[in-house]
């Protein structure tokens, strides 16, 4: 039960207001059923007693009747506000819940991403964080107020006798051992299906989404991936069958063991009334608070029971919660210089991807002026983009330090440093979302400024592409919600430049810019090329030699490290990596068969 506390804290923080409704309602009803059992012996042996009289007290008969009545519309009324504040409370903390585990996702290391470990975490956490905490507040409510009745008619029945009582307790247990335990095991097996889960619903997604429509009917898998998702979720239904026939025949003998010590009390009351130790009123009475007693203690137990389940799902929630960024922003930073006027500076940088056994960068020093354009070439795997997510602190590096103007950009608050700094990843995002949107999330705080959209626009070459859409840069981008529109890589291309140019950072990083682009719309990017980064320090990665010739230096990067540095010329002259990667995409545009 250790999540109970934390979960209570947190269902506070999200409707305070709102949880002490429900305590003050909790306590209303609790105290209803003893009264009202009460109330019915008074009225029975108020019946009896003026039965045959001559002179019948009708005025306390209506009274008693009156009494009745209002305790019966008074129920039935905290039971309605119990539903309704209880239902306002669950949605107000679904999305309190829902908020906490997203903002945590958006916050935490792209490191973590990157581990099986953490996706089978974050599953388990959506899975349990948007459902069991609700429904945990209900049993939580629930079992309190069963707690406060059954203390109630326990006071009833200690008056007619301990060992009856002690009975009733007793037979309640098996009830309550049956629940915990299969509760557990339920638990268990979907904590054991997590990976096997993650697989059945990536499969579907396989199935469904336009990514992979085309292949999955070009090759022919569409029953091949159906046959393994359905394989996996039959597996799920025979262990799930399994594990509910037992807990059926438990549960079953557990209900018969409660039968026999109602059944036995209700008998001994029966004998008590024959005796005349008690009157008819005390016998409805106590064989009421006997069903009643039984029915709220193992409400209570199956309650503690359905929490302990709850909590063990909730924990998983906690459990993604309690995961920490290591990468933030210290205590005491550094203002970002602008402008920028020493620039930036590698020592000795090393960085390993965790898990990975060797170095995908090591021992790198280079010097970057204010304003200078920097190419970085080399063969897939070289670490091209690795030192490029390192300058934005997507990762930090193992030794060595990255610097601007001298101050290391650990130093810096990591907002202000990611500001300062304008991206576009070979890896783009395409957002199901309007251009507007695809375009300006660049800049976010300038999502609404039309001039600005405008010439990010102009800047990434997506004039034509935004001008033939319906409706312009409000227009739906993508198939997945109606009326949208989608668009070619090359397109998709342009609106991803676009985004990098709505920045006006001080510092750009162009990640194969021109990858989805045509000849002619690469040849009019780089035209402007020197213009669109005049006053900018510029990083890019191309495979395209004719669009790296441009930068004002080249650097060469070979198993892990800077080979080469210089100007094309320079490197052309040294007849090094460069040389040969330059000759050999060269030859591949002429009528010889020229080798290196």
């Amino acid at each position: 039960m250790a999540s109970t506390p934390r979960l209570l804290r947190l269902v506070w923080q999200a409707a305070p207001a709102l949880c002490g409704a429900v305590a003050l309602i909790t306590l209303l009803r609790s105290t209803l059923p003893a009264v009202q059992l009460y109330v019915t012996k008074l009225i029975v042996d108020a019946i009896l007693a003026n039965a045959g009289a001559v002179a019948i007290d009708w005025r306390s008969l209506a009274l008693l009747l009156g009494l009745r009545l209002g305790l019966s519309l008074l129920s039935e009324g905290s039971n309605q506000a119990n539903s309704y504040a209880l239902q306002i409370l669950k949605d107000r903390f679904s999305l309190y819940a829902n908020r906490r585990l997203l903002d945590r996702a958006v916050r935490l290391d792209l490191s973590h991403y990157e581990r099986a470990e953490f996706h089978d975490i974050l599953e388990r956490a959506q899975q349990s964080g948007s459902d069991y905490p609700v429904r945990a507040i209900g049993t939580l409510a629930g079992a309190i107020g069963n707690l406060f009745s059954f203390i109630g008619l326990l006071v009833l029945l200690l008056g007619f006798s301990p060992a009856i009582t002690l009975l009733l307790l007793a037979s309640s247990i098996p009830a309550l051992w049956a629940s915990v335990n299969f509760s557990g095991r339920r638990f268990w097996l979907a904590r054991k299906q997590t990976q096997s889960g993650r697989l059945a619903t990536y499969l579907q997604e396989v199935l469904t989404q336009n990514a992979f429509a085309k292949e999955v009917r070009l090759f022919g898998l569409g029953d091949h991936l159906l046959g393994r998702w359905q394989a996996i979720r039959r597996q799920f239904n025979r262990e799930s069958a399994q594990l509910s026939g037992r807990y059926a025949m438990v549960r079953g003998a557990a209900g018969a063991v409660a039968n026999l010590g109602y059944y036995s009390a209700y008998a001994w009351a029966a004998v008590r009334a024959v005796q005349g130790a008690i009157s008819l009123g005390d016998f409805t009475m106590y064989t009421g608070a006997f069903y009643q007693a039984q029915s709220r203690l193992q409400h209570l137990l199956q309650g503690i029971s359905d929490t302990y389940e709850q909590n063990l799902f909730i924990a998983q929630y906690f459990e993604f919660l309690n995961l920490e960024p290591q990468i933030v922003s210290r205590d005491r930073v550094r203002s970002f210089p602008n402008p920028i006027a020493r620039g930036l500076e590698l020592r000795d940088v090393t960085f390993t991807y965790p898990g990975a056994a060797a170095a995908t960068l090591q021992g790198l020093n280079l010097r970057v002026a204010p304003n200078e354009n920097i190419a970085l070439v080399g063969i897939n795997g070289a670490g091209k983009t690795t030192l490029l997510k390192l300058l934005t602190r997507l990762y930090d590096v193992d030794s060595g330090e990255i610097t601007i103007d001298g101050i290391p950009i650990a130093h810096f608050d990591l907002e202000e440093l990611r500001r300062n700094i304008g991206v576009i990843f070979q890896d783009f995002a395409r957002y199901s979302l309007s251009a507007r949107d695809n375009i300006g999330f660049g800049d976010v705080d300038r999502l609404q400024d039309d001039d600005r959209l405008q010439r990010a626009t102009d800047d990434g070459g997506a004039r034509e592409t935004i001008a033939n859409l319906p409706d312009g840069f409000d227009t739906q981008l993508g198939k997945i919600f109606d009326g949208g529109t989608d668009l070619s890589g090359g397109q998709w291309q342009k609106i991803g430049t676009a985004r990098a140019f709505m920045s006006s950072a001080p510092i750009s990083i162009l990640d194969e810019p021109t990858a989805a682009l045509d000849a002619i719309a690469e040849a009019d990017l780089f035209r402007r090329f020197r213009e669109l980064t005049q006053g900018r320090m510029t990083f890019f990665v191309s495979h395209r030699f004719s669009t790296v010739r441009m930068a004002d230096r080249i650097v060469v990067l070979e198993n892990s490290q800077i080979r080469e540095v210089g100007t094309h010329s320079e490197l052309m002259a040294a007849e090094g990596l460069y040389a040969r990667m330059f000759r050999l995409q060269a030859s591949s545009y002429t009528d010889g068969d020229a080798m290196v």
